[in-house]
């Protein structure tokens, strides 16, 4: 099952919080996006120009893939954090 198959944002962003989302930087924000949804599989040319447009800003292949990574780090303890609080609330 390629990346292409598997619905990223129903897989991922459906266990995080909106609140979740607006605590990353605004880059971090706007990478999440294109990394996801519609432009999840479009090619990272793609993603760049709407980035740039979004952004008002240069990206490159490696920024982009460097904001996806540490954005997505983040979101991912979030949700361990937040699942871990409610797992001991219980």
């Amino acid at each position: 099952m390629g990346l292409d198959s598997i619905n990223l944002r129903g897989e991922f962003l459906g266990r995080v919080k909106r609140e979740f989302l607006e605590a990353l930087d605004r880059d971090e924000q706007a990478a999440v996006e294109a990394a996801t949804g519609e432009m999840g599989n479009k090619p990272d040319a793609v993603k760049l120009g709407w980035l740039r447009m979004r952004t008002k800003e240069s990206w490159t292949k490696q920024r982009y893939t460097l904001t996806v990574g540490r954005a997505l780090g983040k979101l991912r303890k979030m949700v361990e954090d937040f699942e871990a609080g409610e797992r001991a609330g219980r």
